[in-house]
């Protein structure tokens, strides 16, 4: 894996979140600042309750093989991205100013192509792509107001694909699909809006697990003696809109 890229992206992903987070604080405490002799208070707003959206955004992927064919090892490395889209669904419950949760998901590539590398033999194109991630996690929230600030984590489940096709002909030689179990830590920010509409800004680092597979000609036959053992991270930045359910609960003004 390239350390010195992942590095970059964890702290491109930590700025986002600490950015949107001291800009909560900011908006909530002006919001509550005198203004010509009126104390001015920010309506709370109540996160608790079943919720539902939709998200697009980027990911990044880098992915590492070691490939056994005609009895040699190859290994071979590939960086890719792609706009990514998807959809949430989760539940959460307010506790004063904590707000706790769980929240499952589904986000997949759109469009894009494939990240090409020369295989070590020089005829041939490596071709690997991640296609989607399901998760299934934690959130951990500080209400503000109108605004939530947030950290999460827990299970995700991601599916990439590997190839390898002849450069003269453009005809695949082999390929193999998989799906990694793993785990992911992120955070974000999310604005309350009108009638249970949230908008916000989610970032997420997932690792996954090393998968053994076989590997299939273009007829789907498996190759004798070739197998693949892939490794794979990605990071994924995504604007998200999610509607609560129920009616809005009138709130009292604070004191």
């Amino acid at each position: 894996m390239e350390v010195k890229r992942q590095l970059t992206r964890l702290a491109a992903g930590s700025a986002i979140i600490a950015a949107a987070a001291f800009a909560s604080v900011g908006l909530a405490q002006a919001d509550g600042m005198p203004s010509k002799g009126r104390v001015v208070y920010e309506t709370p707003s109540n996160w608790s309750g079943l919720y539902f959206g939709v998200n697009s955004g980027w990911q990044w992927s880098d992915i590492d093989t070691r490939y056994t064919a005609a009895g040699g090892v190859f290994s071979n490395s590939w960086n890719h991205d792609s706009q990514v889209v998807g959809g949430q669904i989760g539940l959460q419950h307010q506790f004063g100013a904590i707000v706790v949760g769980v929240e499952g998901g589904l986000q997949t590539k759109v469009g894009g192509h494939d990240a090409v590398e020369i295989c070590p033999n020089v005829a041939v194109d490596c071709h690997a792509r991640f296609n989607d991630v399901l998760t299934v996690g934690g959130r951990l929230g500080y209400a503000m107001g109108k605004w939530m600030p947030y950290l999460s984590g827990g299970y995700a489940n991601g599916s990439f694909d590997r190839a390898t096709v002849n450069r003269s002909t453009s005809a695949e030689n082999d390929h193999d699909h998989s799906r990694h179990g793993g785990w992911y830590v992120g955070g974000g920010v999310d604005m309350a809006l009108a009638h249970g509409w949230t908008i916000g800004i989610d970032y997420r680092h997932y690792d996954f697990n090393d998968s053994f597979h076989l590997a299939f000609n273009a007829a789907g036959v498996a190759v004798p003696g070739s197998h693949n053992v892939m490794d794979a991270s990605s990071d994924i930045v995504a604007l998200r809109v999610s509607w609560k359910l129920g009616r809005p609960e009138a709130v009292v003004p604070l004191k």
